[in-house]
């Protein structure tokens, strides 16, 4: 389960700033004991990354997962969920193998996937999570405290509060340790990822982007109207008037160099903050509609580009 005392290993490695010692090796120790347990698998089936990586996170792994393949592709790391059995499609899973190991639970997170609760529930029982702003009907909740609160589920779902506490408990400080380091950082950013040369997506509220950030104490300079899926695609013309630093967040589709090389032609490069060079771009490595360990992946990549960005240059 090597993968599991990874999930804060990643961060530390890339940090270009270090975490209090103490904290660094809290959190290793108490990881590699999550992770020691080989039979730790949880007998469940879920549908939802955020759930999954959740419950990977606190040594639970479950034992299906429909659209494994296309969850390693977007965070760039195979084997994220080792333990894990790939039922295929998310939204056409493999029954029969579903079927051959039946689960104790189905977890999805709605509104995706009630279409497939008529065949599911003949299987196993089925449980929901919604999370973001799926989360009730007006949108007047928090989606950190929400998210928190999934991994509470999940961690008495499998019989292990104490270990989803303790991940919230160390996620939460290494959150508080990014935020300090962001201390002398002043101004809004603005999360762009570009898609052709006319359009662009831009993020905030209802997703692991704009979550990360409100945590981070960062204000998003995007103000303006999102879809149910905590994102926007929006003309370049909005883009003009925001005097903001732009984090571009290159996609695993994205071809090599997708972002850069579509900063260097036509409209985007006339950008002012593009032409003033006051922008990131970051490798999403990351379900953008994850739980802690997403946030946690983004967040780390952010601010440490923003550390960079904000050093002075090497004499």
């Amino acid at each position: 389960m090597e993968y599991q005392n990874d999930t804060f290993c990643h961060y530390v490695r890339h940090k270009t700033t270090l975490l209090p010692v103490t904290l660094l090796i809290g959190l290793l120790i108490s990881h590699a004991s999550m992770a020691g347990n080989e039979n730790s698998e949880a007998p469940i089936a879920t549908f939802d990354f955020a759930i999954a990586e959740t419950l990977n996170a606190i040594g639970h792994p479950p034992r299906f997962l429909a659209g494994l393949k296309g969850y390693e592709t977007y965070s760039r790391q195979e084997g994220i969920i080792p333990m894990a059995t790939n039922l295929g499609s998310r939204f056409l899973p493999n029954y029969e193998l579903l079927a051959s190991r039946p689960p104790q639970h189905i977890l999805i997170s709605p509104p995706a996937h009630t279409n497939l609760l008529p065949r599911l529930s003949k299987i196993a029982d089925v449980r929901e999570y919604p999370i973001y702003k799926h989360t009730d009907s007006d949108g007047d909740h928090n989606d950190w405290e929400t998210i928190e609160e999934l991994t509470r589920q999940l961690g008495s779902l499998v019989n292990d509060a104490a270990a989803s506490e303790q991940y919230i408990e160390q996620t939460n400080r290494y959150f508080d340790d990014l935020k300090s380091q962001l201390s002398s950082f002043d101004g809004p950013v603005l999360m762009v990822r570009l898609v052709d040369e006319r359009h662009a997506r831009v993020y905030g509220k209802g997703s692991v982007e704009g979550m990360a950030l409100n945590r981070l104490g960062l204000q998003n300079a995007w103000q303006g109207n999102l879809g149910q899926w905590g994102m926007a695609t929006v003309s370049a013309t909005p883009l003009f008037s925001i005097n903001a630093k732009m984090i571009f967040l290159e996609s695993p589709y994205d071809p090599p160099g997708g972002q850069s090389q579509l900063l260097s032609d036509g409209q985007w490069r006339h950008l002012p903050t593009v032409k003033e060079g006051n922008y990131i771009i970051i490798s999403t490595n990351y379900w953008s509609w994850g739980g802690l360990p997403a946030a946690l992946h983004f967040a780390d990549s952010l601010v440490s580009r923003l550390l960079e960005s904000a050093a002075p240059p090497l004499r």
